[in-house]
């Protein structure tokens, strides 16, 4: 009787199986990776979606007379017994205006411009850039290389005369600070990505918090001077507004180890994005649409994102540019400064270093060069 049972349930579920369509034969049996594919559909349309939605900075011109507002604390740079105190010359703008603007292309590089601002919503006009780093990419020979230019170095911001880079986007936003950067350093600037550091303490928190050891300086400096509690000297694992008060640390050191807590955050964020799941993908590039600026296309971006991921920012190198071993800090006219001691010679080792051995400076560059060694 059990048999017979059995063999009328298989001949009525033969019958079912030929009426059904294949559509539905398909489903059934592929239901699994059919799910599989829709979810994969909707966070490359969501992907798409973020990427298409091209945002520059808005065009607000360059306003050389903007007034800034004082920066929380000082560089300890800027007291330190022993800094010489110089009166500057009047700034040659006659003579500077105009060089060659041609820009050295490098064989096998793209160079992009990456800036961290704090706090963009009230406006553009009269934000100091924080951090300031040159992503250079070279696929051929799988490098990925981040230099920092600090804050308070001295160049030539066209239409301005001399005076710090941070100050260039306060006059000009991203444009004028990546053209400074382009005819002081002789470099070729694909496009610009400007992040508001806000965004960072979002992000921050949309991972869960970044493991990070601090100093117990760095610890007290937190909570004292940015009045925000929580961290200890040793291991931590760093909240959004932790991490963000972390990155703007400067009165305990310098410039120079502020550049580099900021490399360690960005370093801290990647390793855990790699850890979260694809479904929070969408939530995570929204984050960063958010508050990123770019004059990238959607191709560009997604150029330059599969390089980065082919690569793997695991083998990352970080470089500043100038530091006390080729830069000096002066005041001019009560005002501290980090004056490059021979700009020539700095950007020709940055680009040996980068592999680049037929590079030759640029007249615009000696120029300049020329010009710093006689502050």
């Amino acid at each position: 009787m059990s048999n017979k049972r059995n063999e009328g349930r298989r001949r009525r579920e033969e019958l079912i199986h030929r009426n059904e369509s294949p559509f539905a034969r398909f489903m059934n049996r592929h239901k699994g990776l059919v799910i599989a594919l829709i979810v994969i559909l909707v966070l490359c349309g969501a992907i798409i979606f973020l990427l298409t939605r091209s945002k520059p900075e808005p065009n607000e011109g360059y306003d050389f007379d903007i007034t800034l507002e004082p920066e929380e604390g000082s560089d300890p740079a800027q007291t330190e017994e022993g800094i010489e105190d110089i009166t500057a010359a009047e700034d040659p703008i006659a003579a500077l205006e105009g060089l060659d603007s041609s820009l050295t292309k490098d064989k096998g590089y793209k160079h992009y411009l990456l800036l961290g601002v704090d706090g963009i919503e009230s406006g553009f006009k009269g934000k100091r850039s924080d951090a300031i780093m040159i992503v250079s990419i070279n696929e051929n020979d799988g490098r990925l290389v981040i230099t920092s230019i600090p804050r308070d170095t001295y160049v030539y911001i066209e239409g301005k005369g001399y005076d710090k880079i941070t100050h260039a986007y306060a006059y000009g936003q991203a444009k004028l600070t990546m053209e400074t950067i382009e005819n002081n350093f002789d470099i070729d600037i694909e496009h610009y990505f400007t992040i508001n550091f806000e965004g960072m303490e979002e992000l921050v928190d949309l991972v869960g918090g970044i493991p990070m050891t601090l100093t117990q300086a760095e610890s007290d400096n937190i909570r004292d001077f940015f009045g925000v509690p929580g961290t200890h000297a040793g291991e931590n694992n760093l909240t959004g507004i932790q991490a963000l008060t972390y990155c703007r640390i400067r009165m305990i050191d310098s410039d120079f180890q502020r550049t580099e807590r900021q490399y360690k955050v960005l370093m801290a964020l990647y390793d855990k994005a790699k850890e979260m799941s694809v479904t929070q993908y969408p939530s995570l590039l929204k984050t960063i649409y958010d508050y990123m600026y770019t004059d990238a296309s959607l191709a560009d971006c997604i150029s330059l994102a599969t390089d980065v991921m082919g690569m793997g920012l695991d083998s990352m190198e970080n470089v500043l540019l100038f530091s006390n071993d080729n830069a000096t800090g002066k005041k001019i006219n009560g005002t501290y400064y980090l004056v490059p001691d021979d700009m020539e010679a700095t950007i020709t080792e940055w680009r040996e270093g980068l592999g680049i051995t037929d590079y030759e400076p640029s007249e615009t560059l000696k120029t300049y060069s020329d010009y710093l060694k006689t502050r």
